[in-house]
């Protein structure tokens, strides 16, 4: 798809009635978030909160059920207890631990809230790397997925022989679940499963590098941005294993770039979280490439970011109130 194109269909999709009432009303919860009195002074160690908080949110739609609290704890142990790709052989501390430390990469890349700071923000591509190696590297360094799906996107055909796993993340029933390439079953291969087929060749490619367009092309609306960034991570699956955790992430560091949510205190990953049937009915509409079933995935998407702001007017007042151990 030419850039232009791109331009005009998101464009056309942010025309829809109900898309533009579902960003019209992000814009107001947003303006409310901005101004909460904690965040006058104490939008790092909201920031901070929110980082732990969807940690814990992402961690849980991954199968790990992990504490706020007890996540804190292992943050303040050091190194040892949430170091660099570390592991801790425990696949659900590995999968929070991983989504903490890449929510806390993309806060350093966040512009101060008060103040002029604007950090340097890597290319798209490595971005995503960078991000993808934080969420995967403690599985594999606990040797429960191989090290060569770390970080790269999937080659054309890896893991498809004869494969197509429905739904899968980074974790199932206490366990990695059977999904990166270099974890197998019958000497073959497997891969993250999820909605829509798996795609290899050509159109991999292209596909993967019309994520990267969605996310450089300047000037397009924030909302459609947002979503089908997040639509395009989970239905393309480019990486071998953690796609929906990467995509999730990508929708925290949009919203932030795009002006949807400046503050970074929100909590996106809330909403998929608490209703994950919901999340799995949208994404599954997304695959139709109706104009109904794009819409579907789009107010889903803005519904799960108003829950996320109210999420992080709620942090912001516990952060305030001295009732979050950061």
């Amino acid at each position: 798809m030419s850039t232009n194109a791109l331009i005009d269909a998101c464009l056309a999709l942010a025309r829809e009635e109900r898309v533009a009432a579902a960003s019209e009303a992000l814009y107001e919860a947003s303006a409310q978030l901005r101004w909460q009195e904690a965040l006058r002074k104490r939008w790092r160690e909201a920031r901070a909160e929110a980082s732990v908080r969807g940690a814990v949110s992402g961690a849980a739609i991954e199968g790990a059920v992990v504490s706020a609290q007890a996540l804190r704890e292992q943050i303040a142990a050091g190194p040892k207890g949430a170091g660099a790709h570390a592991s801790s052989k425990d696949p659900a501390w590995d999968a929070a631990t991983g989504l903490w430390r890449a929510h806390s990469r993309l806060v350093g890349y966040m512009p101060d809230l008060v103040g002029r700071t604007r950090p340097v923000v890597p290319a798209t591509a490595q971005l995503m790397a960078t991000l993808h190696r934080d969420v995967a590297g403690p599985l594999a360094v606990g040797g429960l997925i191989s090290e060569a799906v770390v970080g790269c996107p999937r080659e054309s055909g890896q893991g498809l022989e004869n494969q197509s796993l429905e739904g899968g993340g980074l974790l199932e029933g206490g366990k990695a679940a059977l999904e990166g390439a270099g974890l197998r079953e019958n000497g073959k291969p497997l891969l993250e499963g999820g909605p829509g087929p798996n795609l290899g060749g050509q159109e991999l490619r292209e596909r993967l590098a019309q994520i990267v367009a969605l996310i450089d092309t300047p000037n397009l609306p924030a909302l459609v941005r947002v979503a089908l960034v997040h639509a395009e991570m989970l239905t393309v699956r480019p990486f071998a294993l953690a796609n929906g955790a990467l995509g999730r992430l990508l929708v925290r560091h949009l919203s932030v770039r795009d002006g949807l949510d400046p503050t970074g205190v929100s909590v996106s990953d809330y909403y998929a979280g608490r209703v994950p049937g919901a999340y799995a009915e949208a994404a599954q509409a997304y695959t139709s490439a109706s104009l109904e079933g794009v819409v579907a995935w789009i107010i889903w998407q803005a519904e799960a970011l108003l829950e996320g702001m109210r999420q992080g007017s709620e942090l912001s007042r516990a952060v305030q109130a001295g009732t979050t151990q950061l």
